[in-house]
Protein backbone atom coordinates (compact mmCIF):
# COMPACT_ATOMS: atom_id res chain seq x y z
CA UNK A 1 0.00 0.00 0.00
CA UNK A 2 1.21 3.67 -0.86
CA UNK A 3 1.01 5.64 2.00
CA UNK A 4 0.79 8.37 -0.01
CA UNK A 5 -1.80 7.43 -2.58
CA UNK A 6 -4.68 9.73 -1.82
CA UNK A 7 -7.27 6.81 -2.30
CA UNK A 8 -4.99 4.38 0.36
CA UNK A 9 -6.09 4.52 4.11
CA UNK A 10 -3.58 6.85 5.83
CA UNK A 11 -3.55 9.14 3.01
CA UNK A 12 -7.55 9.55 3.22
CA UNK A 13 -7.19 9.98 7.49
CA UNK A 14 -4.30 12.64 6.79
CA UNK A 15 -6.71 14.63 4.21
CA UNK A 16 -9.12 14.35 6.23
CA UNK A 17 -7.35 15.83 9.78
CA UNK A 18 -5.91 18.77 7.30
CA UNK A 19 -9.68 19.30 5.92
CA UNK A 20 -11.41 18.97 9.31
CA UNK A 21 -8.93 21.58 10.61
CA UNK A 22 -9.15 24.25 8.01
CA UNK A 23 -12.87 23.92 8.85
CA UNK A 24 -12.41 24.42 12.39
CA UNK A 25 -10.07 27.28 11.40
CA UNK A 26 -12.00 29.04 9.16
CA UNK A 27 -15.14 28.84 11.89
CA UNK A 28 -13.13 30.41 14.12
CA UNK A 29 -12.36 33.14 11.82
CA UNK A 30 -15.87 33.47 10.83
CA UNK A 31 -16.91 33.47 14.52
CA UNK A 32 -14.06 35.93 14.84
CA UNK A 33 -15.55 38.32 12.24
CA UNK A 34 -18.85 38.38 13.40
CA UNK A 35 -17.66 39.59 17.31
CA UNK A 36 -15.47 41.80 15.00
CA UNK A 37 -18.38 42.97 13.40
CA UNK A 38 -20.82 43.18 16.37
CA UNK A 39 -18.54 45.53 18.05
CA UNK A 40 -18.29 48.16 15.31
CA UNK A 41 -21.95 47.82 14.31
CA UNK A 42 -24.28 50.93 14.83
CA UNK A 43 -26.12 50.26 18.48
CA UNK A 44 -29.92 50.27 17.81
CA UNK A 45 -32.25 52.82 18.04
CA UNK A 46 -33.27 52.00 21.72
CA UNK A 47 -29.89 51.79 23.15
CA UNK A 48 -28.92 55.93 21.53
CA UNK A 49 -32.58 56.84 23.06
CA UNK A 50 -31.22 55.71 26.22
CA UNK A 51 -27.68 57.03 26.14
CA UNK A 52 -29.47 60.20 25.01
CA UNK A 53 -31.52 59.89 27.95
CA UNK A 54 -28.99 59.74 30.41
CA UNK A 55 -26.83 62.13 29.22
CA UNK A 56 -29.63 64.86 29.00
CA UNK A 57 -30.29 63.53 32.75
CA UNK A 58 -27.15 64.84 33.86
CA UNK A 59 -27.59 68.05 32.01
CA UNK A 60 -24.94 66.90 28.61
CA UNK A 61 -27.14 68.89 26.45
CA UNK A 62 -25.00 68.71 23.80
CA UNK A 63 -23.85 65.20 23.88
CA UNK A 64 -27.20 64.18 24.36
CA UNK A 65 -28.13 65.73 21.02
CA UNK A 66 -25.64 63.78 19.59
CA UNK A 67 -27.40 60.55 20.25
CA UNK A 68 -30.92 61.84 19.39
CA UNK A 69 -29.46 63.27 15.81
CA UNK A 70 -28.05 59.66 15.49
CA UNK A 71 -31.66 58.26 15.53
CA UNK A 72 -33.22 60.69 13.44
CA UNK A 73 -30.72 60.09 10.20
CA UNK A 74 -32.01 56.84 10.63
CA UNK A 75 -35.54 57.23 11.44
CA UNK A 76 -36.43 61.15 10.63
CA UNK A 77 -40.37 60.23 11.72
CA UNK A 78 -38.97 58.74 15.13
CA UNK A 79 -40.86 61.34 17.60
CA UNK A 80 -39.17 60.52 20.79
CA UNK A 81 -36.34 61.71 19.51
CA UNK A 82 -37.44 64.55 17.74
CA UNK A 83 -38.82 65.53 21.14
CA UNK A 84 -35.85 64.87 23.16
CA UNK A 85 -33.58 66.53 20.30
CA UNK A 86 -35.91 69.96 20.45
CA UNK A 87 -35.78 69.29 24.41
CA UNK A 88 -31.84 69.56 24.17
CA UNK A 89 -32.24 72.51 21.58
CA UNK A 90 -33.85 74.64 24.09
CA UNK A 91 -31.42 74.11 26.84
CA UNK A 92 -28.67 75.01 24.44
CA UNK A 93 -30.42 78.18 23.68
CA UNK A 94 -31.36 77.13 20.05
CA UNK A 95 -34.86 77.91 19.88
CA UNK A 96 -35.52 78.32 16.33
CA UNK A 97 -34.37 74.73 16.28
CA UNK A 98 -36.08 73.43 18.79
CA UNK A 99 -38.95 74.96 17.17
CA UNK A 100 -38.78 73.05 13.63
CA UNK A 101 -38.10 70.06 15.33
CA UNK A 102 -41.02 70.65 17.69
CA UNK A 103 -43.45 71.37 14.66
CA UNK A 104 -42.10 68.59 12.82
CA UNK A 105 -42.68 65.98 16.01
CA UNK A 106 -46.51 67.45 16.56
CA UNK A 107 -46.89 66.42 12.81
CA UNK A 108 -45.69 62.88 14.05
CA UNK A 109 -47.78 63.14 17.11
CA UNK A 110 -51.06 64.92 16.95
CA UNK A 111 -52.51 65.99 19.97
CA UNK A 112 -49.77 65.43 22.43
CA UNK A 113 -50.07 68.30 24.82
CA UNK A 114 -46.66 67.89 25.82
CA UNK A 115 -45.27 69.04 22.37
CA UNK A 116 -47.66 71.64 21.70
CA UNK A 117 -46.36 73.35 24.91
CA UNK A 118 -42.61 72.65 24.15
CA UNK A 119 -43.39 74.36 20.59
CA UNK A 120 -45.51 77.19 22.03
CA UNK A 121 -42.04 77.70 25.02
CA UNK A 122 -39.55 77.47 21.70
CA UNK A 123 -41.38 80.09 19.88
CA UNK A 124 -41.61 82.38 22.81
CA UNK A 125 -37.76 82.43 23.40
CA UNK A 126 -37.25 82.41 19.32
CA UNK A 127 -39.27 85.72 19.70
CA UNK A 128 -42.29 84.49 17.37
CA UNK A 129 -44.84 85.84 20.73
CA UNK A 130 -47.88 86.08 18.18
CA UNK A 131 -47.38 82.72 17.09
CA UNK A 132 -46.79 81.06 20.49
CA UNK A 133 -49.76 82.95 21.80
CA UNK A 134 -52.20 81.70 19.25
CA UNK A 135 -50.68 78.48 19.49
CA UNK A 136 -51.79 78.15 23.47
CA UNK A 137 -54.59 79.61 23.35
CA UNK A 138 -55.83 77.62 20.57
CA UNK A 139 -54.83 74.64 22.37
CA UNK A 140 -56.39 75.83 25.70
CA UNK A 141 -59.96 76.41 24.52
CA UNK A 142 -60.31 73.56 22.98
CA UNK A 143 -59.22 71.18 25.50
CA UNK A 144 -59.78 73.38 28.60
CA UNK A 145 -56.14 73.17 29.81
CA UNK A 146 -55.73 74.97 32.84
CA UNK A 147 -52.07 74.51 32.26
CA UNK A 148 -52.05 75.77 28.80
CA UNK A 149 -53.64 79.00 30.38
CA UNK A 150 -50.73 79.35 32.83
CA UNK A 151 -48.31 78.92 30.69
CA UNK A 152 -49.48 81.77 28.58
CA UNK A 153 -50.13 83.57 31.34
CA UNK A 154 -46.68 83.13 32.11
CA UNK A 155 -45.80 84.96 28.53
CA UNK A 156 -47.84 87.49 29.09
CA UNK A 157 -46.90 88.64 32.46
CA UNK A 158 -42.96 88.46 31.20
CA UNK A 159 -44.37 90.82 28.73
CA UNK A 160 -45.39 92.95 30.60
CA UNK A 161 -49.37 92.29 29.68
CA UNK A 162 -51.15 92.09 32.92
CA UNK A 163 -54.61 92.08 31.13
CA UNK A 164 -53.90 89.03 28.91
CA UNK A 165 -52.21 87.30 32.12
CA UNK A 166 -55.38 88.23 34.26
CA UNK A 167 -57.49 86.63 32.18
CA UNK A 168 -55.96 83.44 31.62
CA UNK A 169 -55.36 83.08 35.31
CA UNK A 170 -58.95 83.40 35.86
CA UNK A 171 -59.76 81.12 32.95
CA UNK A 172 -57.28 78.60 34.77
CA UNK A 173 -58.89 78.97 37.66
CA UNK A 174 -62.38 78.50 36.03
CA UNK A 175 -61.67 75.36 34.86
CA UNK A 176 -59.86 73.86 37.76
CA UNK A 177 -60.61 75.75 40.77
CA UNK A 178 -59.38 72.64 43.59
CA UNK A 179 -56.88 70.95 41.39
CA UNK A 180 -53.85 72.96 42.53
CA UNK A 181 -52.41 76.04 44.14
CA UNK A 182 -50.67 77.15 41.07
CA UNK A 183 -53.08 79.17 39.50
CA UNK A 184 -53.74 81.15 42.45
CA UNK A 185 -50.06 81.48 43.25
CA UNK A 186 -49.78 82.96 39.31
CA UNK A 187 -52.51 85.54 40.73
CA UNK A 188 -50.80 86.75 43.90
CA UNK A 189 -47.64 87.49 41.89
CA UNK A 190 -49.94 89.13 39.33
CA UNK A 191 -51.57 91.32 42.18
CA UNK A 192 -47.98 92.26 44.07
CA UNK A 193 -46.95 93.07 41.00
CA UNK A 194 -49.97 95.44 40.25
CA UNK A 195 -49.59 97.07 43.44
CA UNK A 196 -52.90 95.42 44.89
CA UNK A 197 -51.60 93.92 48.25
CA UNK A 198 -54.85 93.01 49.37
CA UNK A 199 -55.67 90.73 46.26
CA UNK A 200 -52.53 89.18 46.48
CA UNK A 201 -53.28 87.97 50.04
CA UNK A 202 -57.05 86.60 49.16
CA UNK A 203 -54.92 84.69 46.23
CA UNK A 204 -52.28 83.35 48.89
CA UNK A 205 -55.02 82.32 51.56
CA UNK A 206 -56.88 80.66 48.73
CA UNK A 207 -53.34 78.70 47.78
CA UNK A 208 -53.13 78.03 51.15
CA UNK A 209 -56.66 76.46 51.80
CA UNK A 210 -56.06 74.33 48.94
CA UNK A 211 -52.32 73.58 49.69
CA UNK A 212 -52.14 74.02 53.41
CA UNK A 213 -48.92 72.24 53.42
CA UNK A 214 -46.81 74.06 50.86
CA UNK A 215 -44.10 75.59 53.16
CA UNK A 216 -43.54 78.75 49.83
CA UNK A 217 -47.03 79.54 50.48
CA UNK A 218 -47.23 79.78 53.96
CA UNK A 219 -43.57 81.78 54.02
CA UNK A 220 -45.27 84.51 52.12
CA UNK A 221 -48.24 84.81 54.05
CA UNK A 222 -45.94 85.50 56.86
CA UNK A 223 -44.54 87.97 55.15
CA UNK A 224 -48.10 89.83 54.72
CA UNK A 225 -48.07 88.97 59.08
CA UNK A 226 -50.19 86.42 58.87
CA UNK A 227 -50.00 83.10 60.84
CA UNK A 228 -50.81 79.86 58.69
CA UNK A 229 -53.63 77.89 60.21
CA UNK A 230 -57.34 76.11 59.33
CA UNK A 231 -58.43 80.10 59.89
CA UNK A 232 -55.96 81.59 57.01
CA UNK A 233 -58.11 79.37 54.30
CA UNK A 234 -60.36 80.58 52.07
CA UNK A 235 -62.60 78.85 49.57
CA UNK A 236 -61.32 78.62 45.77
CA UNK A 237 -63.03 80.58 42.72
CA UNK A 238 -62.23 83.63 41.16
Amino acid sequence: MNPFNPSSGPARTFLRMVVTSSIVALGAASVGCETTGDKVSTPPSVKLQKDGDHEFRWGRYESAAGFYDRILEREPGNADALEMYGRCMLELDRPSEAAKVFMTATARRPGDRDLVLLLGDAEFQNGQYDRAFQLLRTWAIDNEDSDAWLELAGFAMELDDPDTARDAIERAIELEPQASAEAYVAAADLAERLGDEALALRRLRQAYGIEPGNQSISDRLREFGEVPGPTIALPPGV
